[in-house]
């Protein structure tokens, strides 16, 4: 049976056709990225794959790094989040608890009373009439929203279902329940995965939208899959509903992929994509999980899933200067090189701005080209409409921009309309850099070349010597966060007592010696002491520029590097030829009053059942949560027919038989192959 993989990057889209009998790659193809008609890229990758083969195919999997880098460069969709039964004032008080988690704006909270049963000796409902009448002053500047409210456990979620009723009965807009989505105990870990959630329902939609209308136009019909942050795959219809779940679609898909095409029993995968570079860690052919909810950007979630660090780095990062000094910094902006092949009108500005050889605090050798059209939409204040109105011709150099506006260019506010992917800036890149040494060939060097030359009174160095100085940045940053992470998995107890400042000193001088010894055959036995972070773990390299950086990373670590013959589509290869794996977890409560126990409840479907007999309980618990796995299996995408595990763990206050009995977790997993 054949099936097609597709992984949407931040950069690049691509595709792979597979035998999924044979386990082998029949063709591939690579597209560039088309953030505003995704839709472009998709269909330039499927493209390249053999026409003949393409018809054949019964599956379709995807993978997609916009979640993902949505986080990481904080964007998305508006959102809001419905708050019940918590305390303005203790907000308030906890703010840089809050801040985190990722909640930096606390604008987009709206916050109702309501005590739960169960819990408050005097519980009350909120005030959902009050809540009709002001939901469209609430949320008619948001694209979706976001429900959680406090001790759902001790009501079944029953204020966040009916919360979401009275807003569906005034509003059309996406709805997020935290309890349908997450059973974590963390209620900030719950604000953060539901706010998360509904920010990218529209960003999911669209994605989708776009492969459906390609597959259309190409006259296939066949089911959708889509990766998972466990690497696990999901069905369409579960995406569109739960979208933070593919937080680590595309990097679980890069673990999965890379674990097929590197004949290693454990590693370290990295994958260095446009925006971030994504690492993972294999042992015994398993990849690692996640021991609690995945913390992404600035965001700390109850999403479940691989262990996947993931930092700032990719070829498509802003090289940018501060008092003098180069630095690669997190936010992604279109390569120069690559803005000046669609754009060639933009080497004549460059080519005037190097010139004049302008001392610069702004960068402004940087280009803003519009992404989205906002004209007409009242969310929008006058001046970002003027702004984007300007840039409908084509991109601006910043100057240009900046008279056009009558402001000095370090007051132009670009923020929001960037982090909303309205508009992208496009400057100097690590791809601008490999362009310039001849080791990315696609794009004429000679925009990168302008756009260095702009930097010339700006920076400290030489500009012929730019392009190796952002090398070592990005190897240098790139060994650094691969040693916090294996000190991290060597030394996982003592990782939050030695982090910060004091490890990156460390670090540093760790990468310092490692340079001499390798650059300059410095030995131990020269040295009155020595630094030395080195691993046995290989590293297996996938994403487009992994290989030009992975191979030093690795002699420097004291390692090797191992680079697949398809490392460039690795991503696209773990979609297609991932499995689906399902967990639900249903909780045995024991309830006590007066430090005597009178029964055990479990929570069906928002209804509290009690029972008296522990035994009733926990045979309930394990028939609700084997029917459970079998529903959300099926709404996964699975045949019907699943393997299924119970476990159960009882927690106590002491391990032995004697100690005393809060709850009892039984957790089912189901594991199939994507139902055709």
């Amino acid at each position: 049976m054949l099936g097609i993989g597709i992984d949407t990057g931040g950069t690049y889209t691509d595709a792979v056709i597979y035998d999924m009998d044979t386990k082998k790659i029949l063709g591939s193809g690579k597209a560039l990225t088309t953030k505003g008609e995704l839709e472009v890229g998709i269909a330039g990758a499927l493209d390249k794959l053999p026409r003949e083969l393409v018809p054949k195919a019964e599956l379709l999997a995807l993978s997609t790094t916009l979640a993902t880098n949505a986080c990481v460069e904080n964007k998305g969709s508006r959102a809001k989040l419905l708050m019940i039964g918590f305390d303005t004032s203790m907000i308030e008080r906890l703010k840089g608890i809050y801040a985190s988690y990722g909640f930096h704006d606390r604008s987009q909270f709206v916050v109702i009373d309501g005590k739960v049963e169960n819990i408050f000796s005097h519980p009350y409902d909120p005030d959902w009439e009050e809540l009709e009448k002001r939901s469209n002053e609430y949320f008619s500047d948001c694209d979706a929203v976001g429900i959680v409210q406090k001790h759902p456990r001790a009501n079944g979620g029953r204020f966040e279902k009916k919360a979401k009723k009275v807003l569906e009965k005034v509003m059309d807009i996406p709805v997020t329940l935290a309890y349908d989505i997450s059973d974590e105990v963390d209620i900030l870990k719950c604000c953060a995965g539901t706010m998360l959630n509904a920010r990218l329902i529209p960003l999911l939609a669209e994605f989708i939208a776009a492969v459906k209308h390609v597959m259309r136009e190409r006259g296939l019909h066949v089911p959708i899959a889509i990766v998972r942050s466990d690497g696990s795959l999901m069905s369409e219809e579960m995406a569109r509903e739960c979208p933070v779940e593919t937080l680590l679609s595309g990097p679980a898909a890069s673990v999965v992929g890379g674990g097929a095409l590197a004949d290693e029993a454990s590693a370290v995968i990295v994958d260095m994509g446009g925006t971030t570079t994504d690492v993972a860690v294999m042992r015994e052919k398993e990849p690692v999980m996640a021991g609690s909810g995945i913390h992404i950007g600035q965001w700390k979630t109850m999403v479940k899933g691989l262990y996947v660090d993931t930092f700032g780095l990719g070829g498509d990062s802003a090289v940018r200067f501060k008092d003098g000094e180069l630095y690669v910094d997190t936010v992604r902006v279109i390569p120069i090189s690559l803005l000046a092949a669609e754009h060639p009108g933009i080497l004549k500005k460059l080519r005037d701005l190097a010139e004049q050889e302008r001392f610069h605090g702004c960068w402004i050798h940087e280009f803003y080209v519009l992404l989205k059209d906002i004209s007409g939409k009242n969310s929008y204040s006058e001046e970002e409409q003027k702004l984007c109105a300007a840039l409908q011709d084509g991109p601006l150099i910043t100057m240009e921009l900046a008279a056009i506006m009558d402001k000095d260019p370090h007051f132009l506010r670009t923020e929001r309309l960037e982090e909303e992917g309205v508009i992208i800036k496009s400057g100097l890149t690590p791809t601008d850099m490999m362009v310039l040494k001849g080791d990315f060939t696609i794009y004429d060097p000679e925009a990168a070349r302008m756009a260095v030359q702009c930097l010339k009174r700006n920076v400290s160095i030489p500009t012929e010597r730019i392009p190796d100085a952002v090398y070592d940045l990005v190897i240098r940053k790139m060994y650094m966060n691969l040693g916090r992470i294996l000190l991290g998995q060597r030394y996982p107890k003592q990782a939050g007592k030695f982090a910060g400042a004091d490890r990156e000193l460390l670090l540093g001088w760790c990468y310092e010696q490692a340079k001499a010894r390798v650059d300059r055959a410095e030995t131990a036995s020269s040295e009155e002491c020595g630094l030395a972070l080195t691993t046995s773990l290989p590293l297996i390299g996938v994403g487009a520029p992994i290989h030009v950086f992975l191979p030093r990373v690795a002699e420097l670590l004291g390692t090797r590097a191992v680079i697949p013959e398809y490392a460039g589509v690795a991503n696209a290869l773990g979609a297609i030829s991932g499995r689906i794996v399902t967990r639900v977890l249903v909780r045995v409560k024991a309830e006590y009053q007066g430090g005597y126990c009178h029964g055990y409840s479990v929570y069906e479907d928002g209804e509290r059942r009690l029972f008296k007999e522990y035994k009733e309980a926990e045979d309930f618990a394990r028939s609700l949560a084997e029917r459970q796995v079998y529903a959300k299996a099926a709404r996964q995408g699975t045949s019907g027919q699943p393997d299924v595990t119970l476990t159960v763990e009882k927690i106590k206050s002491s391990p032995d038989d004697s100690g005393v009995l809060f709850e009892t977790l039984v957790s089912a997993v189901a594991t199939d192959k994507f139902h055709i």
